[in-house]
C-alpha cells in the first residue's frame, strides 16, 4: 500500500484538487461527518448510506465484496469523488484500500460503530481493548476477549457474538456481561445484553458490534493497572507490568509453583502478549498462567486438581487480570478449546506424549515442556521433530544466595528442564 496524500480537513475552493477523494464518516445515528462537496462526479458507498445521502443525478459505485473494483472505478472517474464510510474511515475501514490511489484524499471521520456502542449503554471507553474478527482470523479477537475486562469485537457472519460466547464459555472464563449492538443506525436498530449461555444460544443481525464486559474486575485503570492493557489505559497507570515475580507473590501449595527463573524463561520462548492465546497445562497455582495474562495474552489454564485451579482463581483476581480455567485431565479435556498460538506443558505425568501430539497439531507456532527429569527430554523432542516442529532444550539452574556464618553460600534450587517446539 502507498500513504494517500492527505489534505486538511478544511480544505475547500482552489485547495481541493480537481481529482480530490473526500472520503465522509457515516456516525452510528446515520449523519454525515459533511455534507458531500457539490463538485464531486461520483459517490461511493454502501447500499444503504447510497441510499441515504447521494445527491441525484450523480453516478454512485457501491462498495461491497469485489473491493478491487471499487478501487479502479473510483480511481477511473475524471474529477472528484465522494466516498462515504461507516464511522472513522481509519478504523478498520477502506481509507488503507484507498491509499492505493494516486490521488489527494481528504478525509473527515464521524464517531466509529465502537463509540457508537459504548454510548447506547452510557459507558466510557478509554480503557477498552478493540479487536476485529471481522474477515480476519478471529483467535486474537478471542483472546483478547478471554483476557480483558472491558473489549470492543467487530464481528463477522462467520465470527458471529454467539461463536464468541461459546468459546468463552468453552474456556471457563469466569462471568461475562455480553451487550450487542446490532445495525446502529438502522431503523431497526437494536442493543440488548446477555449473559455468556444466552449469547451463545442467539443469532444477530449484520452489522453487528460485541461487547465483553468482565462486571468483577474493577475497571478503572489507575484502580487495577495490572489489568490495564489498551495504550490509552497504560498511559494513565503508575506501574510497570513486572513478570518473574516472586513465589512469595502468588498463593500456592506445599512449593508447587513454577519458579521466577524458570517462569521468566518460558514465558520468554512463549512470547505472551495482546492477542495471543495460550493454553498452560497443568497449570497448578496458575503462577505462570497469571503472569502471560499480564503481559496482554488471553490463557486457558487447565489442571484436573479443582483445589489448585482455585488458587490459579484466586491468584488472577490478586493481580486484576482475567484468565480461563478448565477442570480436567489432558489431553481430552483439550478437545472443546479454541486452537492457541502458544503451550506451556508442565510435565504431562503418563499422558505427555499424546498431550505433545494433540499441542503440535493444534498448535500455531511455539511450545514449551517444563520436565523434572532427564530421561523424558529425548521422547518429548523427538515427539515434536515428528510432527514436524523445530525442537530444542535447555537446563536451568538456579542457586539462592544465602548467608553463612560472616559470609553467604549458594543454594541450589531443583533444576528444571525447559523443552521448546517451535512450528517452521
Amino acid at each position: 500500500m502507498t500513504c494517500p496524500t492527505a489534505l486538511p480537513a478544511s480544505a475547500s475552493g482552489d485547495d481541493r484538487s480537481p481529482f480530490t477523494v473526500t472520503v465522509i464518516g457515516v456516525d452510528p445515528s446515520g449523519h454525515l461527518a459533511r455534507p458531500i462537496p457539490a463538485d464531486v462526479l461520483a459517490v461511493a458507498g454502501g447500499k444503504r448510506h447510497l441510499e441515504a445521502h447521494s445527491p441525484a443525478g450523480i453516478a454512485t459505485i457501491p462498495i461491497a465484496g469485489n473491493l478491487d473494483a471499487v478501487i479502479e472505478a473510483i480511481s477511473a472517474v475524471p474529477g472528484p469523488v465522494a466516498v462515504l464510510a461507516s464511522g472513522d474511515p481509519g478504523w478498520f475501514g477502506i481509507l488503507r484500500r484507498l491509499g492505493e490511489i494516486d490521488r489527494p484524499i481528504e478525509i473527515h471521520p464521524a464517531a466509529s460503530s465502537v463509540a457508537g456502542a459504548f454510548a447506547r449503554i452510557g459507558l466510557t471507553w478509554e480503557d477498552a481493548l478493540v479487536v476485529s474478527a471481522h474477515g480476519r482470523d478471529p483467535r486474537p479477537a478471542f483472546a483478547t476477549a478471554l483476557h480483558g475486562a472491558k473489549v470492543a469485537i467487530l464481528t463477522d457472519d462467520r465470527t458471529t457474538p454467539a461463536v464468541i460466547a461459546q468459546a468463552l464459555l468453552d474456556s471457563g472464563c469466569g462471568p461475562r456481561r455480553v451487550v450487542v449492538a446490532e445495525r446502529l443506525g438502522h431503523r431497526d436498530e437494536a442493543v440488548t445484553s446477555y449473559d455468556l449461555t444466552e449469547a451463545a444460544k442467539r443469532s444477530f443481525a449484520d452489522p453487528n458490534v460485541m461487547l465483553v464486559l468482565d462486571e468483577t474486575r474493577n475497571m478503572n485503570a489507575e484502580a487495577a493497572p495490572s489489568a490495564a492493557a489498551s495504550p490509552t489505559a497504560l498511559a494513565h497507570t503508575r506501574a510497570a507490568t513486572q513478570w518473574g515475580r516472586p513465589v512469595e507473590d502468588f498463593e500456592h501449595r506445599d512449593g508447587q509453583i513454577t519458579k521466577p527463573a524458570v517462569r521468566a524463561a518460558a514465558l520468554a520462548a512463549l512470547g505472551p502478549g495482546p492477542g495471543r492465546l495460550l493454553w498452560d497445562i497443568g497449570c497448578g497455582s496458575g503462577s505462570a498462567a497469571v503472569e502471560a495474562a499480564a503481559l496482554g495474552a488471553g490463557v486457558i489454564a487447565l489442571d484436573r486438581d479443582a483445589a489448585q485451579l482455585e488458587r490459579a482463581r484466586a491468584n488472577a483476581a490478586a493481580f486484576g487480570v482475567g484468565i480461563g480455567t478448565v477442570h480436567g485431565a489432558a489431553p481430552d479435556a483439550l478437545a472443546k478449546l479454541p486452537d492457541p498460538d502458544a503451550v506451556l506443558i508442565g510435565g504431562g505425568g503418563p499422558d505427555l506424549e499424546p498431550i505433545i501430539d494433540l499441542a503440535a497439531s493444534r498448535c500455531r507456532d511455539r511450545i514449551v515442556i517444563a520436565l523434572a527429569t532427564i530421561e523424558r527430554v529425548a521422547p518429548a523432542m523427538r515427539r515434536l521433530e515428528a510432527a514436524g516442529w523445530r525442537a530444542t532444550a535447555q537446563l536451568i539452574e538456579v542457586s539462592d544466595l544465602v548467608p553463612l556464618g560472616d559470609g553467604h553460600r549458594l543454594a541450589p534450587r531443583n533444576p528444571v528442564l525447559l523443552v521448546q517446539g517451535e512450528h517452521p
